[in-house]
This record gives structure tokens, C-alpha cells and sequence, in this order.
């Protein structure tokens, strides 16, 4: 049955319920911080625009009729969703709830965010974490569409338009075969092993890695010699494990130990660091966001 009218509403619903525990309209009335003539409005109100009998009144006693215990129970249902729906909505404009996508570079897995996931989730369980890897550019687009919330990712061009907050700063290493002559040292200089063959990922994802050494080839008067170009981290390792040439990787790649493979700092004073920053858009509004960016930051500082 429809209402005639919107002039049934919450109060009202609330006030059949609290009746319907009374039988008392005076007791209802003082729990519900109204008059009893007003208490007594609301259910004829009620009543009128149903057309039934919710209550049978006496002079001793308040009985609720067959109409009304259905109709009671389900007000209390109504009244709990609203609650609920309440609580929701406060949730999740602390971000306590929802969900928050997160995209990130693949050297990130190594270290940084499974640190900084774990944390989060230990903080915000009720939260729904959307993981997507790719490479820093297709991170930049997508933080620009809106695709994602945030980005762990290296510092590129393109970011003038988003927020960033750099995380870790870490020397590169040189990873090459263990029976390479250079493994013996304990450091290596960049002019050493430059002109080696050196086993890279394609273009689209050593931009980074090839900009930041830059500067270095430059003062040596040098190029990188690629020898091989393969998508995956664990493969490039791998063959440098099987001799077909050295790479350079961030400090935390020597987490990834693979027979045959050792790895050694840069001994050249001016060698690049890689950067890991975490960007999102200047326009996120997500709550989640602001609750995550508190956690990069403490993670990153252990």
C-alpha cells in the first residue's frame, strides 16, 4: 500500500516503535521527548494514511493490533537501515570505507608496496584496495583520467599536473654474471662497464632509467650498448645470470637473487638515484586517498 501523502517519516516511524514497546502513551511520549497530544497526532496521522488500526486505546491500556505488530516490524527495519546507512555515509567521508586504486611500477612490488599495502589494510580493513601495475607513463594518463587514485611510480615528465611526495631515494647497482672479471671489485665504476652489452627493458620502460644516466654518458663521452631488451625484471636477471650481459637496477632489486648473478654499487660519487614518488591527481576528492598518503609517508620513513 502506498501512502497518500510524504507525511509519514522517520519521527513517525520511530514513534510507532517506541509505542508499540510502551503501550503507555505517556512513557512513549517522555522517551521520545515529545507531548503526549503530539505522540497522539502522529498516530492518528499514521493511521488515517494507511487506513487501518495500529493501536486499540482503553482508558488502562495501549493494545497493538495484528496491522500493527506487521507494520512495527517492519519500522524497525527501516529505522535500522537508516542507522546503518548513516553510519556508512560517516565512514566513509573519514575514508574508513570504500575503495582506493592504486597503480604502481614494477620495481614498487619489491619493497615499498607490499610495505605500504600491509600497513594500510592493517589500519583500514574495510577499505577495497584495486591494484594495477603498469609503466610510469601509462600511470601518468591514468591518474590524469581519473582511472586511478594514486600512483607509486618514477619521477617523469608529465607530473606537472598532479601531487607528488617522494618516497625513496636509492642507489643503482650493477647486476652482472659472477664470473664477470668486474665481480671480483667491490665497486664498480660506470666508465668500466658501460660499453659492455648491457640486457635493458624496451624503451617505453627504461625511459626512466635511461634519463637519469644520462648525464653520467655525457661526462664520459658514452652510450649504452644494448645487447638485449626484455619486458620482465626476473627475465632480465635471469640473463644476466646466463652471461649475456649486465644491467642496472635500484638497490632493492638485489632482493631478487638468482644463481650466477651478484650485484655491486656504482663507485662513481655523481651516479643517479632512483626516485619512487607516489603520485595522485590535484582534484582527487576519494577520502580513502588522504587516509592512504598518511601511511605511504610513515612506511616509507622505516
Amino acid at each position: 500500500m502506498r501512502l497518500k501523502s510524504n507525511a509519514v517519516n522517520l519521527n513517525y516511524l520511530l514513534s510507532i516503535a517506541v509505542l508499540a514497546e510502551e503501550r503507555h502513551f505517556v512513557r512513549a511520549a517522555a522517551r521520545l521527548g515529545i507531548s503526549q497530544s503530539a505522540l497522539t497526532q502522529q498516530v492518528q496521522r499514521i493511521e488515517r494514511e494507511l487506513g487501518l488500526t495500529l493501536f486499540s486505546r482503553t482508558q488502562r491500556q495501549v493494545v497493538i493490533t495484528e496491522a500493527g505488530k506487521a507494520f512495527v516490524e517492519e519500522a524497525r527495519r527501516v529505522l535500522t537501515q537508516y542507522d546503518i546507512a548513516i553510519d556508512a555515509a560517516r565512514r566513509a567521508s573519514k575514508g574508513e570505507i570504500g575503495k582506493l586504486r592504486l597503480g604502481f611500477v614494477e620495481n614498487a612490488a619489491l619493497h615499498l608496496l607490499p610495505r605500504t599495502v600491509s600497513r594500510f589494510r592493517r589500519h583500514h580493513p574495510h577499505v577495497r584496495l584495486e591494484l594495477n601495475e603498469l609503466i610510469s607513463a601509462q600511470l601518468v594518463q591514468a591518474l590524469q583520467e581519473e582511472t586511478l587514485d594514486a600512483a607509486l611510480m618514477r619521477p617523469i615528465a608529465g607530473l606537472d599536473a598532479l601531487k607528488t611526495m617522494t618516497l625513496l631515494r636509492e642507489p643503482y647497482q650493477v647486476a652482472l654474471p659472477a664470473d664477470h672479471p668486474l665481480a671480483q671489485k667491490t665497486a664498480i665504476a660506470f666508465a668500466d662497464i658501460v660499453t659492455d652489452g648491457m640486457i635493458i627493458a624496451p624503451a617505453k620502460k627504461s625511459t626512466y632509467l635511461l634519463s637519469v644516466f644520462r648525464p653520467l654518458c655525457e661526462r664520459h663521452n658514452v652510450e649504452f650498448t644494448i645487447a638485449q631488451e626484455v619486458e620482465q625484471l626476473h627475465a632480465i636477471i635471469g640473463l644476466v645470470g646466463a652471461g649475456l650481459g649486465y644491467t642496472l637496477l635500484p638497490r632493492s632489486a638485489a632482493a631478487l637473487s638468482i644463481e650466477g648473478v651478484v650485484y655491486r654499487p656504482l663507485a662513481d660519487p655523481e651516479a643517479p638515484q632512483a626516485e619512487l614518488v607516489l603520485a595522485w591527481s590535484a582534484n582527487a576528492t576519494n577520502p580513502v586517498l588522504n587516509n592512504f598518503l598518511a601511511v605511504a609517508r610513515d612506511a616509507s620513513r622505516q
